[in-house]
């Protein structure tokens, strides 16, 4: 007597390779965002304000990366030492940067650094208005 399949069977193990198919793709898929976003960033070179009509030509604020170095360090002056950038002034406690002189070329080159976090065009600044009786909220004596 020869043995009876079940007509059933063939379809059970084509649905059980689909099912472990989609939960590999599933897998696969799911992996591929992680692994794009553990790849490096390329860093851009970009200048914040460098159209503005009041900009000083030459004139430029970098902040660095706080996890990277301080501003007052020598770490800090090879920095600005290797694009041929000067520091005209050194801020540590509002920012972590400084104020360079330096050409467009030699901070676009600063701004591509990956210990730079930003780089500004330095610009002038005017007041255009007064205001002639200020509220004081009771301020009165501030001085004492």
């Amino acid at each position: 007597m020869a043995a009876m399949r079940h007509p059933r069977t063939p379809r059970r193990r084509s649905v059980a390779a689909v099912a472990a198919a989609a939960v590999v793709a599933l897998g696969v898929g799911a992996a591929l965002p992680a692994a794009a976003s553990a790849a490096p960033v390329e860093p851009t070179a970009f200048i914040a304000n460098a159209d503005s009509p009041d900009a000083i030509d030459g004139s430029y604020i970098v902040t660095l990366r706080d996890t990277v170095m301080t501003a007052d360090s020598k770490k800090a002056e090879k920095l600005a030492d290797k694009y041929d950038a000067e520091i005209t002034e050194t801020y540590t406690h509002a920012l972590n940067g400084y104020a360079i002189e330096a050409d467009e070329k030699q901070a676009m080159a600063l701004a591509a650094d990956p210990a730079v976090e930003s780089v500004v065009a330095n610009e002038t600044v005017s007041i255009t208005a007064t205001q002639t009786n200020p509220p004081s909220w009771g301020l009165d004596r501030i001085d004492q």
